[in-house]
């Protein structure tokens, strides 16, 4: 695209392409050639192919089989930026304590980083000590928990199982999931029914169900969940009862923060 006639002389072509390479990449084509990029970009082969090892030298692309390109995890850092400018933990908050104050149980919105999930905002059920520990800025391990296991289901194979593959897999529990083929196939209904859940994965006693915020281009930038435990709550209750209200939520977060036409 030929930008000479339209920008200032402050305008650095250099950094306009490199975001060209990126943005050539969508949900049809999540890995492309140089050849594609090329085409796709405008841009010579030369030149794009300087722009993506560029790229791929500052963790925004990887090269995976037959010398094509893929976007990099890394990425993601945009969207977490962006939700820190947008300040989501402070849009999401009310909607949060609306869903805790319905069901009398515990909240939380939380992102993807690296291998583990970060709480970014969180309503603690009142008069529920089991939990309280937990608060803004928690880790935990994404494989045990359905925030984690939301904020993983909808990305490419190829991620699920780098992510799966950096990660020392431990049992919490004699429920929690320690094979990546099991796993998957947890992933699997989860995208076939729209939720995660987490049964005594984690910690015994505990239970969750969670949904991911999914913006206009098909990427999770978040997701938030309803946690409580076994002894009040099974799983009948959990879709029955619990997924409604966190269906309304998200549609919420959704139509206040734009991040889903």
């Amino acid at each position: 695209m030929d930008q000479t006639t339209s920008h200032s002389d402050y305008f650095v072509h250099s950094v306009a392409k490199g975001f060209e390479v990126l943005q050539a990449f969508d949900s049809s084509s999540i890995s492309l050639s140089l050849r594609e990029l090329s085409e796709r970009t405008g841009i010579n082969k030369a030149t794009v192919r300087r722009f993506a090892l560029t790229l791929v030298d500052l963790g925004y692309l990887k090269i995976i089989q037959e010398k094509r390109f893929q976007l990099s995890p890394k990425i993601l850092d945009f969207a977490l930026h962006f939700l820190q400018s947008l300040n989501l933990p402070d849009l999401t908050q009310p909607i949060l304590e609306t869903i805790s104050a319905t069901v009398q149980e515990s909240t939380t919105l939380a992102i993807l980083d690296g291998n583990e999930i970060v709480y970014v905002s969180r309503v603690n059920a009142a008069n529920r000590i089991v939990g309280a520990n937990l608060s803004v800025g928690s880790r935990l391990p994404y494989y045990a928990t359905s925030l984690g296991k939301a904020l993983v289901a909808w990305l490419p194979e190829n991620e699920r199982k780098e992510i799966w593959k950096s990660t020392k897999i431990e049992p919490f529990t004699q429920q929690t999931i320690t094979t990546f083929d099991t796993f998957e196939e947890d992933l699997a209904k989860s995208r076939m029914r729209g939720f995660t859940i987490a049964d005594e994965e984690l910690e015994q006693g505990l239970c969750s169900i969670s949904m991911p915020i999914i913006n206009h281009q098909g990427a999770t930038i978040a997701a938030i969940n309803i946690s409580t435990q076994v002894s009040r709550t099974d799983k009948k209750k959990l879709i029955e009862i619990y997924l409604p209200v966190l269906q309304e939520g998200v549609k919420k977060i959704n139509q206040q923060t734009g991040i889903k036409k």
